[in-house]
């Protein structure tokens, strides 16, 4: 077989089309120049519509297995397209980039390391085969079936916009949650990941008597909240501040909790409602009064930033103020102060400036 290298016209002019449309809609969606698109690394953080997801903000387009090995922009620059105008939810992106970096080396080890040999023409199921064979290789079963999906939604992609014919690929990879659902097994197996009767008691015990301190108070109402409601953990801990509701339906009194549905479709912020039994909305009206009542000075701290986002003022101390060392380790929560900030000495001693120290917190900003 002869493997074609060049595109064509007509294949050409749906790659520059493509190419053209994914920059506009990178530049728009991300607020960044578009030279960025280039680069062999986007930062992302700024699609996430939750601050408390652990998806890497991060997406690589290199090599797979290296972070400074940029893959080949013939290649690169059809997948940052598909991702960005397929666009999902920062973690389905995470999945897609890595998709394709383990794609590659499926490509290139087919070409023995002739990355030249490749074009989107002689793009084929094999390529789809060889990538499996590698994910079977290193991942579990599971995970494979998920990211060789992800590459068939990326052939009809470029298939669709005429950058490859379509491919007719079949993984053969099992999904292994879908049997192992419907089993009377595979349910007991998940009955088993559940607490036991005796860890919520335990929990019962915590929030009941044992926590006392402020910080452990918040845990435990969190927990209780988690309990009663079944939420996952990013769904708990971006509850709005106004997240009950309270109905009377046919006579009787409801209660529920409003909340972002972390499994959003499209990753679009939504809100969903989960209505309580009457015990469990005792319990979470509890609990989330006593959150409320936990975190009014962080919260009132936390609007501050929010209207200052150039700043990150100290309370107390004007911008120009200078402060003790005493000074600086009470603002920021320390007992002694870090090495980092800039010391000042003069005739009354040892000082810092507020500014400086307003500047060193802003560099924190985004990092913790």
């Amino acid at each position: 077989m002869i493997l074609k290298t060049q595109a064509g016209p007509a294949e050409q002019a749906a790659i520059q089309d493509l190419l053209a449309i994914a920059r506009e809609k990178f530049a728009a969606d991300l607020h960044i120049d578009v030279s960025v698109f280039d680069q062999p690394a986007w930062d992302v953080r700024r699609l996430r519509d939750r601050s408390t997801t652990s998806a890497n903000p991060t997406l690589y387009f290199t090599r797979h297995g290296t972070l400074d090995q940029p893959l080949p922009r013939v290649y690169s620059d059809i997948v940052k397209s598909w991702i960005i105008l397929d666009r999902r939810s920062v973690g389905n992106m995470s999945r897609r980039s890595e998709a394709a970096r383990i794609l590659w080396e499926a490509i290139e080890r087919r070409r023995k390391g002739r990355a030249e040999a490749f074009a989107w023409q002689n793009f084929s199921e094999e390529d789809l085969s060889q990538a499996e064979l590698l994910m079977r290789a290193s991942w579990s079963e599971s995970t494979t079936c998920k990211v060789i999906v992800s590459l068939l939604v990326f052939t009809r992609f470029l298939a669709a916009r005429g950058v490859c014919r379509p491919l007719y690929y079949t993984p053969q990879t099992p999904r292994v949650e879908d049997f192992n659902r419907h089993t009377i097994v595979g349910q007991q197996e998940r009955r088993d990941r559940l607490p036991t009767d005796a860890a919520l008691q335990g929990i019962a015990d915590i929030y009941r008597e044992h926590a006392k301190e402020p910080a452990d108070r918040f845990r435990a109402a969190a927990v209780a909240i988690l309990v009663v409601t079944g939420f996952r953990i990013g769904e708990l801990l971006t509850l709005p501040l106004d997240c009950e509701v309270e109905e009377v339906r046919g006579g009787k009194p409801r209660y529920g909790i409003r909340y972002y549905k972390e499994k959003a479709r499209g990753a679009q912020k939504m809100f969903a409602l989960r209505w309580l039994t009457a015990t469990g909305a005792g319990l979470a009206r509890k609990a989330i009064h006593e959150i409320r009542t936990l975190t009014q000075d962080a919260r009132a701290r936390a609007r501050v930033l929010e209207e200052t986002p150039h700043r990150v003022l100290i309370p107390g101390f004007h911008w120009a103020a200078r402060m003790t060392a005493a000074d600086v380790a009470r603002s920021l929560g320390f007992r002694q102060v870090l090495r980092a900030l800039p010391r000042h000495i003069d005739r009354k001693g040892v000082y810092y400036r507020a500014f400086e120290v307003e500047a060193f917190l802003l560099s924190l900003r985004g990092q913790l």
